[in-house]
């Protein structure tokens, strides 16, 4: 549940949701073998924080995650050092963060007050100070510029690591016609066709453009993306882009999404009444759940079950066989789309007499993921 720290900024609540469940499932399964772990916020602020501890901030959400999953790995015997690299370009937002991190004693911390446009590589020499390291970055800017794919490729190509990337869509397809950004340096050189898209087809197009080109800038397997609607109107507000090269990664991150979903729209139901109670003066006898209205996620939804499962079908009747596990990362990059889904999906097909599967045990009714089992599409076209 979102604290009150985050009233009118419930999209921010769901931001720091996402970040921080995923970082508590990830720093345990890499620190079993990391000698290291370095979490990078590139651009980290404060903006907007209400909480005088500076919680309800990236850095301050990072930090806790960090403190209590060190806990966990300590009791597996397992000591990594961990280090935090917080950037902030503007002085004002740089003072509280330096106060910030003069006050962390317990983790190694350093804060520096960089334009991330400017310091592209002395970010990737923290993050390759020590050998055996695992890294993780935020990027989370205000507009667009640093994420320039050119200039993070640096940071993207750095092997191991994995990045969590704020696209902030609204604001780009509000400017897209304005020749003066240069959206190219962002989405490369096809974003000129956005511009004959409208509506939520150019959203979804300008999202795949950019987590393409950071899938290749980075020679990552998997992205992922997750949107998140806008507290106050039935709109994404941004998405968020991960990308991993291990199909763990995608799995831990679904895990995230699947819980995050239900806790965005109830950040969204409650801000909702609360803005009914100011606006009549009275408060509901119904829940705020009763009462919550959304579209924009259930129709996003709907198109990626659609888009996926067209996908994989033409994947199968496209090969002679698909490497079960294969199938199963392209399905579950697509967001609101679940492992419950891809298996509905392959029972379909099975029962209707179009796919088989290999080399399952007997009483097995599906395939399993790391078995080296395929499927296999009985009619071709």
């Amino acid at each position: 549940m979102a604290q009150p720290y985050y009233d009118d900024r419930e999209q921010t609540a769901v931001k720091h949701e996402i970040l921080g469940r995923y970082l508590s499932a990830f720093v345990p399964i890499v620190g079993d073998w990391a000698a290291d772990i370095a979490y990078v916020d590139c651009l980290a602020g404060p903006w907007e924080s209400v909480d005088p501890t500076l919680a309800d901030t990236s850095f301050g959400r990072a930090i806790g995650v960090l403190r209590s999953t060190r806990k966990v790995l300590n009791g597996r015997g397992k000591f990594p050092t961990m280090r935090c690299l917080f950037v902030e370009k503007n002085p004002v937002s740089f003072d509280k963060l330096k106060r910030y991190c003069d006050g962390v004693t317990d983790i190694e911390v350093r804060a520096e007050n960089w334009d991330l446009t400017e310091h592209v590589q002395d970010v990737v020499a923290f993050a390759k100070e020590r050998p055996n390291s695992f890294r993780f970055f935020f990027i989370d800017p205000n507009g667009w510029e640093p994420l320039q794919i050119a200039l993070i490729t640096p940071i993207l190509s750095l092997d191991p690591n994995e990045v969590l990337i704020n696209l902030m869509t609204s604001w780009i397809t509000r400017f897209l016609s304005d020749e003066s950004k240069q959206f190219g340096r962002l989405l490369g050189a096809d974003w000129r066709k956005l511009l004959d898209l409208r509506g939520e087809q150019q959203e979804d197009e300008l999202v795949r453009l950019y987590a393409n080109a950071v899938r290749k800038a980075g020679r990552f397997k998997y992205v992922c993306t997750l949107p998140v609607l806008k507290p106050d109107q039935d709109a994404f507000h941004y998405y968020m882009i991960y990308a991993t090269r291990h199909i763990r990664g995608v799995e831990e991150f679904k895990a995230t999404e699947k819980h995050v979903i239900p806790f965005m729209h109830e950040t969204r139901a409650k801000a909702q009444e609360r803005r009914r109670l100011v606006q009549s003066g009275q408060r509901s006898l119904l829940e705020p759940a009763a009462l919550y209205r959304e579209r924009r996620f259930t129709r996003h939804q709907l198109k990626n079950l659609d888009v996926a499962k067209h996908e994989l079908r033409d994947k199968l009747e496209a090969s002679s066989q698909v490497l079960y596990d294969d199938a199963r990362a392209t399905v579950l990059q697509y967001s609101a789309v679940t492992e419950a889904d891809f298996q509905e999906w392959l029972r379909e097909w099975k029962t209707a007499g179009l796919l088989e599967i290999t080399n399952q045990r007997p009483g097995q009714k599906l395939a399993q993921k790391g078995q080296g089992q395929h499927l296999r599409w009985k009619r071709k076209r």
